[in-house]
């Protein structure tokens, strides 16, 4: 077995995949709608452990995984989905134990350390040894073109550094969410070295939806799952 993940652009698109519902096309390799796993992602901190009965959740009429913004599994070819447009997608992989999970983690999912709670839940519930974890940090709005209101700004700030870490204030009332996941990663023990970022901002690149530079309803898609050779 090994890990398959993706981290996406506009094409494949969430819309065009939710009006179709039908098996598609990820890297060269076809992707079963019957085997994927859709969360709610209502910006929480909340990570849901999958069992097999989850498969399809949030196709046809199986709502999607209330609530929670983040998943694990150890289950083959159950392939997990988080939709993303400026907020950033993670992809945690444990190739020893072969274990996975996928994170949508934008203001409030960074701002409540979802990465974080993530990577313990794997070691407490699948064994996986922080060692073993590899993150890959996907595209999302970068600190430049994201700026909040003076509240929200102090508020997320604040989350931050009672966790410990060192949120930026370069630029006043601009988030850099980036950054925040990364201090998380590293602060769950996860090593430089087991971080891979893909740092394209979402705003500026035409590559990607974004609700910020043009209002856009559609996502990314982000995916990943334990498949057979």
């Amino acid at each position: 077995m090994k890990i398959f993940f993706h981290l996406g652009k506009k094409v494949p698109d969430y819309r065009s995949l939710m009006h179709e519902q039908k098996d598609f096309i990820l890297d060269g390799r076809v992707i079963p709608v019957s085997r994927l796993v859709i969360a709610d992602q209502t910006h929480s901190d909340l990570v849901h452990l999958c069992r097999e009965e989850d498969c399809g959740a949030g196709l046809g009429d199986k709502p999607q995984i209330p609530v929670v913004d983040g998943f694990i599994t150890n289950i083959p070819n159950q392939f997990l989905l988080i939709r993303t447009a400026d907020c950033t997608p993670i992809i945690l992989m444990d190739n020893k134990r072969m274990v996975v999970s996928a994170l949508h983690s934008g203001r409030e999912g960074t701002r409540k350390n979802i990465a974080g709670k993530a990577v313990q839940l794997m070691q407490e519930h699948y064994g996986s040894e922080v060692k073993d974890i590899c993150a890959y940090i996907g595209a999302g709005i970068c600190h430049k073109h994201y700026e909040v209101s003076e509240a929200i700004y102090s508020e997320y700030n604040d989350s931050l550094s009672a966790m410990g870490l060192d949120p930026a204030t370069e630029l006043h009332r601009h988030i850099d969410i980036r950054k925040g996941i990364f201090q998380q990663l590293i602060q769950a023990g996860i090593t430089f070295r087991n971080i891979d970022n893909i740092s394209d901002c979402t705003f500026e690149s035409p590559e990607y939806h974004s609700f910020r530079r043009d209002g856009s309803h559609n996502r990314q898609i982000n995916l990943v799952g334990i498949i057979h050779e």
